[in-house]
């Protein structure tokens, strides 16, 4: 596996020049990664690891990413392509950084999620959604409910805001989304 060091200079020289505002995303989502592994029992470099890889094949050619999946990867992401960069950075790390594989499910699986996701993926997932500099209202309430210590909802409160903003654009969740949304619906006090 790479160094953290590695992993820091490998996103800050394919990100900082060219896509300044998604490095300093990437920024906020380990800055706030390592505050929520620190307070939930998670190993803070897992965090950090996956934090830095989790957008890193945001800008990248389609047919660059397609590269690095597998066939049933390669279908899910035509189907629904916003899955691409999460799908292909988490093929990047496994292929050319580390073999981890919590990191791995974290970065994949941290635009929506899955059923029975580690601390670790959830860490990710609701931390892209609230890193600091995400000033959009919903996410600004979700980080919110979040340093209140309710985790589990903030998680929710951001699915339940990503399928309402699919629906406002006419487009269609992924079915493992509303998935989701039930579960961390049962697991809150709502």
């Amino acid at each position: 596996m790479l160094s953290l060091g590695k992993i820091k200079k490998l996103v800050k020289q394919k990100l900082k020049e060219n896509h300044p505002d998604r490095y300093t995303h990437t920024l906020g989502v380990v800055k706030m990664s390592k505050k929520l592994a620190k307070k939930y029992g998670v190993d803070k470099k897992k965090a950090m690891i996956a934090a830095y890889m989790h957008d890193f094949c945001k800008y990248d050619e389609e047919v660059y990413i397609k590269s690095l999946l597998d066939e049933e990867d390669k279908k899910e992401c035509e189907e629904y392509p916003v899955l691409y960069h999460s799908y292909g950075s988490a093929a990047y790390y496994k292929t050319f950084v580390g073999n981890d594989k919590d990191i791995y499910n974290a970065i994949k699986n941290h635009v929506f999620g899955r059923l029975n996701m580690s601390r670790l993926e959830e860490i990710i997932l609701i931390s892209d959604y609230t890193e600091e500099n995400r000033i959009y209202n919903n996410c600004v309430e979700c980080r919110a409910i979040l340093l209140k210590g309710e985790f589990y909802k903030a998680i929710y409160e951001s699915m339940k805001f990503t399928i309402a903003y699919l629906e406002k654009k006419n487009k269609k969740a992924h079915p493992l989304q509303v998935e989701v949304l039930k579960y961390y619906e049962g697991l809150c006090d709502l």
